[in-house]
């Protein structure tokens, strides 16, 4: 009860953050289908706190989970390639009602339709503790 507990304020702390740098996700996945809010938070330049929460509907579940991403701007290197931005990362996720706690990979690529909107595309492996591992396909829109 004390990790749920902690976590919850860990991630209500990151959320206050996303909410003042307003930068939402509206996320999608298969193979299980799943359909979710995450909230951004630039921590530096190339660096990215996501928080998220999905709803699985397989089951129905919930999968809440926080990573660090680096995802930098390619136009920092190239005029051409403005407005794409690659990533991976990882962190931590929690699946209820079951509390099962996960080890999360990600790895995709977003790209800027114009400085507030972005669609990405990007795959998770995820890793529980005390069940066997699975993947999936995210994909959605980013708004700034």
């Amino acid at each position: 009860m004390r990790r749920t507990l902690l976590f919850v304020l860990l991630f209500l702390a990151v959320a206050s953050t996303g909410w003042a740098q307003r930068a939402f996700q509206f996320r999608v996945s298969v193979p299980n289908p799943s359909l979710g809010l995450g909230l951004e938070a630039n921590l530096q330049r190339d660096l990215v706190a996501l928080l998220y929460g999905d709803v699985v509907f397989s089951g129905p579940r919930f999968l809440l989970g926080g990573e660090v991403l680096f995802k930098p701007d390619l136009g920092q290197f190239d005029r051409d390639l403005r407005g794409i931005r690659p990533y991976f990362g990882g962190g931590l996720g929690l699946g209820l009602p079951n509390a099962e706690f996960a080890l999360a990979l990600s790895a995709g690529v977003e790209f800027a339709l114009d400085r507030s909107t972005g669609l990405f595309i990007g795959g998770q492996s995820l890793f529980p503790f005390n069940a066997p591992s699975y993947g999936r396909l995210l994909f959605g829109a980013t708004f700034r």
